[in-house]
């Protein structure tokens, strides 16, 4: 065999397990988790939601109109809030959800939404009645909501 053969095997051989070791990433997991809500029937800050990723949380405070300033902080999420946001979710059941569950924000009740982004670009967002979470969430949107209380004083700074 040849230097120049030799080579083209090696760098085959290359492509081929970068190739596989693509292929063994878990596309089923998450990737990005947002919660928010929002009430209609608002004057201020009215809607509130939060984007965790590995490693950071992004809040977002913004109103109904455009007067109001929006308000965004990043902060630095703890690896073990991340695990367990990771790890807590059945993401199959969540894909099973319907898209929006009772009368989110009628009449000025108040809405919550769950959104999750997987590693390979599946997305489910989830929108229901503010404190009225299905069964399978209660747990989850407690720590959520837990998270969420974190941003309290985000923009006085």
């Amino acid at each position: 065999m040849t230097c120049k053969g030799f080579l083209t095997n090696i760098l085959i051989l290359i492509f081929i397990v970068q190739f596989c070791i693509r292929c063994t990433k878990d596309n089923s997991e998450l990737y990005t988790l947002s919660y928010g809500t929002s009430f209609n029937m608002c004057i201020g800050y009215c809607k509130n939601e939060m984007t965790l990723e590995s490693g950071f949380v992004t809040y977002v405070h913004s109103a109904w109109v455009d007067s109001i300033e929006t308000i965004t902080c990043l902060d630095v999420l703890n690896d073990n809030t991340w695990k367990y946001f990771k790890t807590q979710l059945n993401i199959n059941d969540f894909f099973n959800l319907p898209k929006t569950i009772g009368c989110p924000d009628c009449a000025d009740s108040g809405a919550e939404w769950i959104e999750i982004e997987l590693v390979g670009g599946e997305k489910q967002k989830v929108t229901f009645e503010y404190g009225n979470e299905p069964d399978m969430l209660n747990d989850y949107v407690v720590k959520l909501r837990e998270q969420m209380s974190k941003s309290v004083h985000c923009g006085e700074y």
